[in-house]
């Protein structure tokens, strides 16, 4: 059978054609490749020749890529990332003890990252990496992650074969203590103070927006508040903590804030809404050891918080001293019927 490849350049030219490409310059290419000059434009003449086309442009200092140089250099770079994706993806399968995790920043910041002591505590053998992605979900292929943090709606996070529940979160009004001087808690004015928000990434729903809260909280129709809109959850909150005005917390991202009093709620703990999502903990099947610790380690830490979503998470009737001793002896069976579906 006649190879399909067989019209390809000598690939040895690619890489050398593309860091040309990238410098504009023959000599620094040699200096980054470890090669001469000369055998730089050797393997550049060798492929323009191949090609039948010049690929770059001669100037007097200097080179710049020809039409056909761009043409080839867009399908080049294409071809090394896809290579170098393979490679690194192979790799990471057969590195000792490296766990990459991806998650959004704020559950990486407020959620995972203070956690990750525990883990290390726990598991000094695994190394763990963790890869911030927003505003999509992971391809945990293509991406190179091991297991991820996502959001999906609870139905189908339990329902699924390669991922967890772990947690849901709990929406209330924040602010900065200072913003609660000369009023009462349930006095707020809305009206005279500035509404943070986040602004969505992809798919949100209506408990993280402010049009859903002013009519919960009362706020007649025709009061327009101020708004600060951002991008960010981390900055939206920084800027709360600021003083600059109330935001919409989410618990537990905010509970660290919440228990050093640079935050407060200022309904009270009666006004909060379940979030319509939970978190998830996503892995690649089948999962390895490394990801099973991991995945363990995370059940642990969501059980027996009352905002747990997972099917080990404690309910509400055994949260007291006379049931939750009983509920615990039997967490390494609840955990073994949460694995049993991966």
């Amino acid at each position: 059978m006649v190879s399909p490849y067989r019209s390809l350049p000598p690939l040895t030219t690619l890489r050398t054609f593309e860091a040309v490409a990238r410098q504009l310059s023959f000599t620094r290419a040699a200096d980054e490749l470890a090669l001469t000059q000369s055998a730089v434009s050797h393997q550049i003449g060798a492929l323009e020749r191949h090609l039948g086309a010049r690929l770059f442009t001669r100037l007097n200092p200097g080179i710049e890529l020809t039409a056909e140089g761009r043409v080839f250099l867009e399908g080049a770079r294409a071809g090394l990332d896809s290579i170098l994706l393979a490679t690194d993806r192979i790799r990471s399968r057969f590195r000792v003890g490296m766990l990459t995790i991806s998650a959004p920043s704020a559950f990486a910041t407020w959620w995972l990252v203070p956690r990750l002591g525990r883990f290390a505590a726990l598991h000094p053998e695994i190394e763990v990496r963790i890869a911030v992605i927003e505003g999509r979900e992971p391809d945990l292929q293509r991406d190179g992650v091991d297991a991820a943090i996502v959001q999906h709606p609870s139905r189908a996070a339990v329902d699924s074969a390669v991922e967890m529940p772990l947690l849901r979160e709990t929406i209330f009004p924040v602010c900065a203590p200072t913003l609660l001087r000369g009023s009462s808690r349930r006095g707020i004015d809305l009206a005279a103070e500035t509404l943070i928000e986040c602004e969505p990434e992809g798919e949100e729903t209506a408990e993280l927006a402010w049009d859903y809260w002013l009519a919960r909280l009362g706020s007649a129709d025709d009061i327009r508040p101020r708004r600060l809109r951002f991008t960010n959850l981390a900055a939206a909150l920084s800027a709360a903590v600021d003083g600059v005005g109330i935001a919409l917390g989410r618990a537990p991202m905010v509970d660290a804030e919440l228990a050093a009093g640079r935050l407060v709620r200022p309904f009270g703990k009666r006004r909060l809404v379940k979030a319509q999502k939970v978190y998830s903990l996503l892995w690649r099947a089948p999962p390895d050891q490394r990801v099973v610790a991991f995945r363990d380690f995370a059940l642990d830490e969501a059980c027996g918080c009352e905002l747990a979503a997972g099917p080990c998470g404690i309910p509400a009737s055994e949260r007291d001293t006379r049931t939750r001793p009983a509920w615990l002896a039997n967490r390494a069976a609840r955990r073994a019927a949460a694995a049993s579906i991966s």
